[in-house]
Order: C-alpha cells, then sequence, then structure tokens
C-alpha cells in the first residue's frame, strides 16, 4: 500500500491563513523525503527511567501503525525510531512510516525500550531476572496517537510505565562506607507478557530471588517490579559481609502497574552486625527530608505540618487542603532543624507584606517553645521560611511565618539582613516561570567537629540554641529535567552578599547535617553542582 507521510510541525494560528496553506505545502513537500516523524514525552508519575523524564541520545522506540480501530490490519510492524539529541523528536533509523494513500485514519502504538525480536505487539516478553540495566527493562508505552490522518496536527507520544519501580535509599549511619552491600528479594515473578496495546501484564513462571541493582556509591538500590499479587509484605533482604538484615515494606496486596516505591533506610554497619533505622510513616511531600522511626521516637522531636486553609478545587487534588509548610522542631533545642515547603506564583500572590503576628505556634505546647516576643539580645528573630515566601492575602500563610517556631536567633548585621537576604530574594526569583520550586532551610546548632552547643536567652529567660550554621536546599524541574543546588552560611557576619560563592551540592549538604534530602531524586542529581543553571 502507497503511504503519504505525516505533517512534522503545528502551524501558529497567527499567520494568515493564505500563508499558512502555502507554508503548510512546502513543509509537507519537505517532510515527505522523511516519513512520519513524532514528538513524545514521559509521564512523571513514576520518574523510573534514568531516575528522570528525559530521553538519552540514540535512544530508540519501536511503532506499530495499525488501520483505526483495528487489532489485525497492522499497516507497519516494530519500526525503530530514534532520537539523535535525546530531545524526545523521534525520526525512522531506516525505513520511515508513511500515511495510507487514500487518507484513511490509522492509529500507533509506540513502546521502549526497543527490540527487534518483537512481531506481535500483544506478546511482548519480559525478564526482570537482571537488573543491572535499569532502563533496559524499564517497559513503557504510547498508545494515545488514534485516529491519525495527514492533515492531523502533531501530538505527543505520551509514554507510560507499565511496570513498577522500586528505590530504597541506603544511608550509612556510622560513618562507614557501604559499598558491597547487596540487596534481593525472594517470592516474586519476573517473567511475563504484555500487550501493549492494552496495557495487560500477564506474570508467568515461578517465583525467585533477585537482585536488585546498588549505584557506585552504595546510596541506592533500585528494581523494576512485575505487576502481580502479593501474599504478604514486600520484603527486601541487605547482606554485608556475611551478615544479613530484613526489611519490611509497606507494599501488600499487590504491586501496582506504574508505581513507585521509595524507601529510606539508616543502615549502621558495626562489630559485623547490620542494623537499620526505617522512614517513619508521617505525611510527607517531594521537599520533606527523611525522618527516621528512630527520631520521631525522641520526645523532643515534633514534626509539625502547617496548612493554608485553602483547598485545592481541581482534580486530581480536589478537596485536598493546600500546605503551607513543615518542619522538624526541637523542643529541647527551641528550633527547628529544617523547614520544607514549595514556592510558586500562587503563594505570592497578593503582596501582603509582612503581617508582624509574632507569636506561639499553636501545634506545639507553649511551654515547649522560646518566648521571641522580642529578639535575643544580640540576635535578630531570624524566620526559616521568610515572610516574603508568603503573600497571599486571603489566608493566614503569612501569619504563620511569624510563629517563634520559625525563629531562632541570628545575627542581623552582615547575614540576616544582608547575604542571606540575598539568598532569600534569589530564591523567589528562581521560583519563577517553573511550575514549583521546593525549598529546605534549616539551622544546624553543631558541626562535624564542633558539638558544643551554644545557647542564647529568650524572654522568659529560657535557652534557645544559637545555630552554628544555616543552609538551604533547593530542587526544581526545568524542560523535563530536576536541578538542584544547595547554600551552606556559616552563623557570621558576611562582609560580602555573594551566596554563590557558598553554593554547594545536595549530596554535600546530606554528608554535613546528616539529612535525607528530596528523596525521591537519585543521588546522581543530588550530587551536581551547576550554578550555571541559577545564574
Amino acid at each position: 500500500m502507497k503511504m503519504k507521510s505525516l505533517l512534522g510541525i503545528v502551524l501558529s494560528l497567527s499567520i494568515l491563513q493564505s500563508c499558512q496553506n502555502d507554508e503548510t505545502n512546502i513543509i509537507q513537500n519537505e517532510v515527505n523525503n522523511k516519513g512520519i516523524t513524532f514528538s513524545s514525552i514521559i509521564d512523571d508519575a513514576q520518574n523510573s527511567r534514568a531516575y528522570d523524564t528525559s530521553w538519552e541520545a540514540n535512544d530508540v522506540i519501536g511503532v506499530f501503525m495499525l488501520a483505526n480501530n483495528s487489532d489485525k490490519n497492522v499497516l507497519a510492524t516494530n519500526i525503530p525510531y530514534a532520537t539523535s539529541k535525546g530531545d524526545g523528536y523521534f525520526v525512522s533509523k531506516n525505513s520511515p512510516i508513511y500515511y495510507p494513500e487514500d487518507n484513511s485514519a490509522v492509529d500507533f502504538i509506540a513502546y521502549y525500550p526497543y527490540s527487534e525480536t518483537i512481531s506481535d505487539y500483544k506478546n511482548y516478553p519480559i525478564d526482570l531476572s537482571n537488573q543491572t540495566k535499569q532502563n533496559a527493562i524499564d517497559l513503557m508505552t504510547a498508545v494515545n496517537l488514534t485516529n491519525r490522518q495527514l492533515a492531523s496536527p502533531q501530538g505527543n507520544l505520551q509514554f507510560k510505565h507499565l511496570l513498577a519501580k522500586l528505590v530504597l535509599n541506603l544511608k550509612s549511619t556510622s560513618g562507614s562506607s557501604l559499598k558491597g552491600i547487596k540487596a534481593s528479594i525472594s517470592g516474586l515473578q519476573v517473567k511475563g507478557t504484555a500487550n501493549l496495546s492494552d496495557g495487560t501484564i500477564t506474570p508467568s513462571g515461578e517465583a525467585t530471588t533477585f537482585s536488585l541493582f546498588i549505584n557506585e556509591e552504595a546510596t541506592q538500590a533500585e528494581a523494576i517490579l512485575l505487576p502481580q499479587d502479593l501474599s504478604g509484605k514486600l520484603k527486601i533482604k541487605l547482606e554485608q559481609n556475611g551478615q544479613s538484615k530484613e526489611i519490611e515494606t509497606e507494599i501488600s496486596g499487590n504491586i501496582e502497574q506504574g508505581s513507585k516505591y521509595i524507601y529510606n533506610v539508616n543502615v549502621n554497619y558495626q562489630g559485623g552486625e547490620i542494623t537499620t533505622d526505617p522512614e517513619a510513616k508521617y505525611t510527607k511531600w517531594f521537599e520533606t527530608p527523611v525522618i527516621t522511626e528512630s527520631q520521631l521516637n525522641q520526645s523532643n522531636i515534633k514534626y509539625v505540618t502547617h496548612y493554608t486553609g485553602i483547598t485545592y478545587d481541581e482534580a486530581p487534588l480536589n478537596g485536598i487542603e493546600i500546605r503551607n509548610y513543615s518542619m522538624l522542631y526541637d523542643t529541647n533545642l527551641k528550633i527547628a532543624y529544617w523547614v520544607s515547603y514549595p514556592l510558586c506564583g500562587w503563594y505570592l500572590e497578593g503582596n501582603i507584606g509582612r503581617t508582624e503576628d509574632w507569636g506561639y505556634d499553636p501545634k506545639i505546647a507553649t511551654n515547649l517553645q522560646a518566648n521571641l516576643k522580642k529578639a535575643p539580645s544580640g540576635y535578630s528573630r531570624g524566620h526559616q521560611i521568610p515572610s516574603g515566601d508568603r503573600q497571599r492575602k486571603d489566608c493566614d500563610m503569612n501569619n504563620q511565618t511569624f510563629y517563634y517556631t520559625n525563629m531562632t536567633p541570628q545575627l542581623q548585621n552582615g547575614l540576616n539582613g544582608a547575604i542571606w537576604a540575598q539568598l532569600e530574594g534569589a530564591v523567589r526569583g528562581w521560583s519563577s516561570g517553573i511550575d514549583t520550586l521546593y525549598v529546605v532551610t534549616g539551622a544546624m546548632p553543631t558541626t562535624v567537629t564542633d558539638k558544643q552547643i551554644q545557647y542564647a536567652k529568650d524572654n522568659n529567660g529560657k535557652n534557645i540554641a544559637i545555630p552554628k550554621y544555616y543552609f538551604k536546599a533547593l530542587a526544581r524541574k526545568v524542560g523535563g529535567n530536576y536541578q538542584t543546588i544547595a547554600f551552606k552560611l556559616d552563623h557570621k557576619a558576611y562582609s560580602d552578599t555573594q551566596y554563590m560563592k557558598y553554593a554547594i551540592s545536595v549530596s554535600e549538604l546530606e554528608n554535613m547535617t546528616g539529612f535525607t534530602f528530596f528523596p525521591s531524586l537519585p543521588s546522581e542529581v543530588k550530587k551536581t553542582l551547576n550554578t550555571s543553571q541559577w545564574n
């Protein structure tokens, strides 16, 4: 059957119709020599492919073309398409696909990763027994381009994950490297077939034991999982130097298609014994640092979330109250170790200014907080989440930034009113033009080499810890990729306001503080420090 190719771009609606028709003819003649081309996006619900939602240079997909609403009339079978620049624009590697000359409508089925042995799109073989190359087994399909004709505007192939992803973030609490650690799962099926058109997964074969992929730094273990029913809770076995420890996850009932499961575990390997401190159960968001069970079991540690009083009015979050910020507060030290929050234009609308509504945090007993009606002698009351980051007038979000729990004793000259204020302004600027900037601001009363805590006095004469340094950890998504950066400023007066001199990677900040930031991001992203992205 003779074919014609797809018009590869969408013309601007602002062009006059006569010019548009001329332009269309020119482009059609040009693209006819190349055949159908595709742009694409990856659904970021799972973020498992290469841990982001972008393609890599020379990635290859397979494409089937079928007559519209026909699962038997296959017009093109498993044609390889590649994105040479990794930008998601796919062009045929050898034999391009063309539209039918009779202009009949067609449907497309695309999948990744490409295999030249696939001839039946309803019977794609799956084998997850070898986890060493995650992107080689992370099956994705795109079936959204249906009822297409030559005149149809170009649409994105919308790829979705057909399998599930497990990520285990490992953090050593003893200071020793975890290199050499192994992780495995028993009792799961790893083989099956997939129907690429409707996404049905059919497991087959016996349940087995398989090893997770461990990254070079031994900070993350990963596995692609076959969706299937479970008889109990999924368990992961850790092994190092002949010692083992079993971790029980909360995954039960079944492994859901397209899901991403993230678990954070502190591992202590000393004296030939492995002990673990798993992540606690708490309400968390993308920006929330990991809180372990041992931390929340301490009576002086309080995890608090403040909400705006406004609810989402659109799916899929319709009816859910919008968060303001969360914090990890120490009632002994009377300061928060960190305050985490999202930042976008919605929070900045209204320009309410400063409400100056200083007061106790209603979610923590008054006697467990510092009285900061006035600043401690020699210091200002330094916000962790700035008043300037919460400017809406239709709720109390700005008032909540004036809770005493959000304050620390902070030097005003040369820090709070200088370089720190400049950094806070830059953070607001970095939230512009993107969906959301995720922020963690913190204050540490000790360092790796100085464990002696110093105190100021509150208005009641009670001790309040003086931070030895302040930090910020930031993450944002730009063009499908996550960017991260962190800052660490010692608690001193600075003679300059060049905050970029104090930029570090998020991974470096994790090593300094002992906290795990943005646990859903891979270590590779958090290790990267590219200040040019933030200028």
